[in-house]
């Protein structure tokens, strides 16, 4: 049995941060997206990720991401990865060739 997924989220329109915590797959991953939809409302200038708590994501994961990254994108906004971003979201974005598509970091502040 996975742990059940766990999202934090903090709004605000210069940085706003979504913490995401246990195991992303098919059957969790529309608690991501309802929490990215919540952020996007405010528009914030940059969206700070911290996965460094995801035990398993899986292709629905990375959809997410790739789609807040280019949410962002086009709103010529940031995304950033909080660092570390943990082992199993580290060996998804490596296999699939997605980690240099993301900025990594931590506690930005709004540029």
């Amino acid at each position: 049995m996975r742990a059940s997924l766990q999202i934090t989220v903090h709004r605000d329109p210069q940085l706003s941060t979504v913490v995401v915590a246990g195991d992303c797959d098919e059957d969790s991953e529309y608690l991501l997206t309802e929490a990215l939809t919540e952020v996007f409302e405010v528009e914030p200038r940059v969206l700070e990720i911290d996965v460094s708590g995801v035990g398993f994501g899986d292709s629905t994961l990375l959809h997410a991401l790739l789609q807040a990254l280019h949410t962002q994108s086009t709103r010529q906004r940031r995304l950033v990865l909080r660092s570390p971003i943990g082992e199993a979201v580290e060996r998804l974005l490596t296999v699939t060739g997605t980690l240099d598509v993301f900025t990594l970091g931590g506690h930005e502040r709004a540029q």
